[in-house]
């Protein structure tokens, strides 16, 4: 045992390696690796730093670049027996990772070489053998990579969608397509943009990977650390005080990260211990931060990039997109606060301990941070395009990091910064990948068109029994997915459904995205949750539903919003002393949810039910249930108020 935990503690990544190499007398062979690991994800992150500078390239060459060079990181630093390489010892799987690093560059390079003469050659039927062999390739190294960067289900999944495109013609029923000869197959996923190079890719390969490099940035620059103290500063001192930060610092880091579970990790490593320590369960204090840690995902500005994706594809403007998720996720966020906050009364717990209250000036001297989010946020919103106004923010962190010694980064660390981002879009790469072999085998196989003629055909027309169906396909494929991984191939399925049913498209996108977001925390991969039990040290499956619990109200909303779109303002034909009545009904509704979360004070079962009920009344548009849900609480209050004077009553 004792052996063992050694050999743990000797395990060393390619930034420990590259200083032991360079600067240690522990230098060896096999650390040289690591330099190469370090030098192309640097690379890669200065060549899409240029881009946006002398303007994108031509697709096929931009994105088969970029899946070169973050594929050449995830082949260097994922180890072929899963997870992150061990730099420590000799590792001669190098050499088959290095036949798989060729393969690699001889597949993408023959795509980059000629990229307007290579896709026409699929248009005019002119594939030739060659183009087959290094599709098979390509895909291939797609499912590798999932295997190693995300894990094995993944991989799973695309290789039976794939399996599904070749042989699925001899299935059954809704399953069976016409027959698609094997080569077509490989050079439809190669050689067009409706397979890997779709859109997923390129949303990697332009905006997606600078807002990745601008979160390395600000986390280095310490804004993460300025906003844990500003939310200590804000809520900490209250009932509850960690778990409110929690909530304050997940909304704001989780909009910029793009995943939860790294939202997790970076907040909860804080809030979790002091949730733990101020009373909280173990698994409410990891459910708290799950459930907080995704709702990131669903915030604006940003939400995780996965905005600038579902305007690309929707042709809807960012800022309506933006303005439509904005009284969603706040009501979501309000119903967990309030839930947090009465739970804390409930059981008489505190806030954080005065002596862990940051001071004023301690957050006074990190306040410059919070620059580049305000700029990245007014670049946007003056209509500078994704892409500019990341690289503007990420110029304006470097630039005012500089302002104080604490915050400065030097070149190495700048450096550093870049070969984090590129590490970090691994997986997020790799998953988008993946999603485009899955995208591409069902439009191919038309799988989605029939699947959503027969979900109206098995429900009838109804439209509650389709968005149940609807709902369920997207956790279960969402689950263990990067974000706008996770949206892009659930909206592949989900979104014909909906919109076949008469969803307006905005709202179809919207409900799909909920539940993609949604299955971190379900049951039964619900990594966000995972993620946050090993923190709190608690159990996985009580984390899990402590997370759906405090969660609640995420699941109700797109129900709410596909039946009546006024919920995400845009469109709307109602003026907006209307709209805002709704809004402001709707958050009461939220209050209520946190009430029945809570069990406070509404202890029992049948007051709870009320206040669920009466929850949803409110938060649904609607003035005809808005005096229901208020008639619900006024007649529970003065039934309470009537029984609480019986007692003196009887005795006079």
């Amino acid at each position: 045992m004792e052996n063992q935990t050694n050999a743990a503690a000797e395990r060393i990544d390619e930034n420990s390696a590259l200083r032991q190499f360079f600067t240690g007398p522990n230098r060896a062979w096999w650390q040289i690796p690591a330099i190469l690991v370090v030098a192309a994800g640097t690379a890669a992150s200065l060549y899409h730093l240029y881009v946006p500078i002398v303007g994108a390239y031509e697709t096929f060459f931009l994105r088969p670049l970029h899946l070169l060079l973050i594929g050449f990181v995830g082949l260097a630093a994922f180890d072929i027996r899963g997870g992150k390489r061990d730099f420590s010892k000799p590792d001669w799987t190098w050499l088959i990772d290095l036949v798989l690093i060729v393969a690699l560059l001889a597949s993408l390079l023959r795509v980059m070489i000629e990229p307007g003469p290579f896709e026409e050659r699929f248009a005019y039927s002119e594939a030739t053998f060659d183009d087959t062999v290094a599709g098979v390739a390509i895909v291939l190294l797609v499912v590798e990579l999932s295997r190693r960067c995300i894990g094995l289900p993944i991989a799973i999944l695309v290789a039976v969608i794939l399996s599904y495109g070749i042989w699925g013609g001899d299935t059954f029923s809704i399953f069976r397509h016409r027959p698609i000869p094997t080569d077509e197959v490989f050079q439809q996923l190669y050689m067009t943009t409706f397979g890997i190079f779709g859109s997923p890719v390129g949303a990697m390969a332009t905006y997606v990977f600078l807002f990745i490099i601008f979160g390395a940035f600000i986390e280095k620059c310490k804004t993460g650390l300025l906003i844990q103290r500003a939310g200590l500063k804000l809520t900490g001192n209250s009932p509850g005080g960690p778990a409110k930060v929690a909530v304050v610092t997940s909304a704001s880091f989780g909009t910029i990260s793009g995943s939860a579970l790294a939202n997790v990790m970076a907040t909860g490593s804080v809030t979790i211990p002091l949730m733990k320590r101020i009373g909280f369960r173990r698994e409410d204090a990891g459910g708290i931060e799950a459930a907080a840690s995704s709702g990131g995902q669903l915030t604006p500005p940003i939400m995780g990039a996965v905005a600038f994706v579902m305007a690309d594809i929707t042709g809807i403007p960012y800022a309506d997109i933006i303005v439509a998720a904005a009284v969603p996720a706040l009501l979501f966020y309000v119903s967990l606060f309030v839930a947090i906050d009465l739970t804390a009364r409930r059981d008489n717990m505190q806030g954080v301990p005065a002596e862990m209250m940051p001071k004023k000036g301690e957050i006074l001297q990190l306040l410059h941070m919070v620059l580049p989010i305000v700029t990245l946020v007014a670049a946007l919103v003056m209509g500078y395009s994704p892409m500019m106004a990341a690289l503007v923010g990420i110029a304006t962190a470097i630039v005012v990091s500089s302002l104080r010694a604490e915050t400065r980064l030097k070149l190495p660390e700048i450096l550093g910064c870049l070969h984090t981002a590129a590490k970090t879009t691994v997986v997020a790469t790799v998953a988008c990948a993946a999603a485009g072999i899955v995208v591409g085998v069902l439009n191919m196989t038309g799988f989605g068109l029939r699947l959503s003629s027969e979900l109206i055909n098995i429900t009838n027309g109804q439209m509650l029994l389709a968005l149940i169906f609807v709902m369920f396909t997207c956790v279960v494929l969402g689950m263990g997915m990067p974000t706008v991984a996770a949206y892009i191939i659930t909206i592949s399925i989900g979104g014909p459904v909906l919109i076949e049913l008469g969803v307006p498209v905005l709202s179809a996108h919207m409900f799909v995205l909920y539940y993609a977001v949604l299955s971190l925390i379900t049951p039964p991969v619900m990594v966000a949750s995972f993620g946050a039990a090993a923190l709190a040290e608690g159990s996985v499956t009580g984390t899990g539903l402590s997370a759906l619990r405090f969660a609640g109200l995420a699941f109700i909303i797109p129900f709410i919003f596909v039946f009546n779109p006024d919920l995400l303002i845009i469109g709307s034909e109602f003026p907006w002393h209307v709209i805002a009545m709704d809004i402001a009904t709707a958050i009461g509704g939220a209050v209520l949810f946190g009430v029945a979360v809570s069990g406070y004070p509404a202890r029992t079962m049948v007051e709870r039910i009320l206040y669920l009920a009466a929850a949803y009344c409110l938060v649904d548009p609607g003035h005809a249930l808005d005096l229901v849900g208020i008639a619900i609480v006024i007649s529970h209050l003065g039934a309470r108020w009537l029984l609480s004077r019986r007692p003196l009553t009887e005795k006079q």
